[in-house]
């Protein structure tokens, strides 16, 4: 038995058409053959009713044959039916303009039957007049909400907020009128959504992360003085270099006018005094060498990770190491206890 649609069977009940009423008129139909077939032979014989009994099972199994057909038939061309609505019900979004004008508009029919609506849904409110205003707390807005452009959001916001504040307080005068307490009271003690621990959690994590934005601002701050600094350093020091070179170019012109005018008269002091600025200029280009001081700092560096110059005969003695005496205590050259003779030794020992 083929399985009708939804559809076909509502088609079938509107136009009236029952298929359980035309299946019993069939069987009816057989059934008076079969009385008609029966009266005929009246007094046949026994072959024969048997051979007509088999013709009537026959022709019985040939009509229900057919409508088994004729079922088939029928299910078949509701399908096709329902195959070409499905083909034919196209939206008309989907088509091009030059198809439109071929097209042949169909429209569904769609029921709004509000008096139904209305009367179901007073059947099942149970909010009516007479009806506290604590049961439901629900209200209507009575504002007007217009709003010029829908798709500003800020406005359309606005005036949402609008309508939620007159709403509450209009609920606000409708509790207390009828007495419903709606506040919390001030010796009333609610538990917190997170519990002390988790607090404690939070709010360590956020004293960390300010302990870390101070700590990054203060190390910013450092780096920012300690360029500046730098810079400063450096400009004082080619000042200093600037300087220098400008007071040597000096004496250098000085010494070459007056080797230039021999037959100015010569003076002694004048010429030690050109001739030590000379020893100093040379020992400051050659640096920090074996004539050269060296700061504390710079001696304190090299005792303890070495100078960095020559590694060969580091311990061989010369004048000048035999000079320095720098490195020289008193104190410490002292020998020690000298060793007990051999009596007080022995007798140590006995005691022990």
């Amino acid at each position: 038995m083929v399985k009708r649609s939804k559809l076909l069977q509502a088609l079938d009940a509107h136009k009236g058409r029952d298929y359980e009423a035309e299946k019993q008129k069939k069987m009816i139909k057989t059934a008076e053959k079969k009385k008609a077939g029966k009266k005929a032979a009246a007094a046949p014989e026994d072959k024969v009713s048997e051979e007509k009994g088999e013709q009537e099972e026959a022709e019985s199994s040939e009509a229900e044959e057919e409508e088994e057909e004729e079922e088939e038939e029928e299910a078949d061309e509701d399908e096709e039916m329902e195959d070409e609505e499905a083909e034919e019900d196209i939206p008309l979004s989907d088509l091009e303009e030059d198809e439109r004008e071929d097209v042949v508009p169909h429209q569904r029919l769609t029921i709004n039957n509000t008096a139904a609506i209305k009367s179901s849904l007073k059947r099942i409110s149970f909010i009516s007049a007479q009806t506290p205003f604590s049961e439901h707390n629900s209200l209507v807005s009575q504002e007007p909400i217009d709003i010029e452009d829908p798709n500003d959001d800020l406005n359309r916001e606005l005036a949402f907020y609008k309508v939620c504040q007159a709403a509450a307080t209009t609920a606000r005068g409708l509790l207390k009128k009828e007495g419903i307490p709606f506040t919390r009271p001030g010796d009333y003690f609610a538990e917190m959504v997170k519990d002390d621990e988790h607090m404690g959690k939070i709010k360590k994590k956020l004293y960390e992360e300010a302990a870390g934005k101070k700590a990054a601002a203060e190390a910013r701050r450092q780096r920012d003085l300690k360029k500046f600094g730098k810079q400063v350093q450096n400009a004082k020091l080619q000042q200093r270099h600037k300087e220098k070179r400008e007071m040597l170019e000096k004496i250098n012109t000085l010494k070459k006018k007056r080797k230039a005018d021999s037959s100015a008269p010569t003076d002694d002091a004048n010429d030690m005094f050109d001739v030590a600025i000379d020893e100093v200029a040379q020992s400051e280009k050659r640096g920090n060498g074996e004539g050269g001081t060296r700061s504390s700092k710079r001696q304190k560096k090299d005792a303890k990770f070495g100078f960095g110059g020559k590694k060969r005969h580091a311990k061989s003695g010369d004048a000048t190491s035999s000079g320095d005496l720098s490195k020289f205590s008193a104190k410490k050259m002292k020998g020690g206890a000298k060793r007990p003779g051999k009596s007080k030794r022995h007798a140590a020992k006995g005691r022990n």
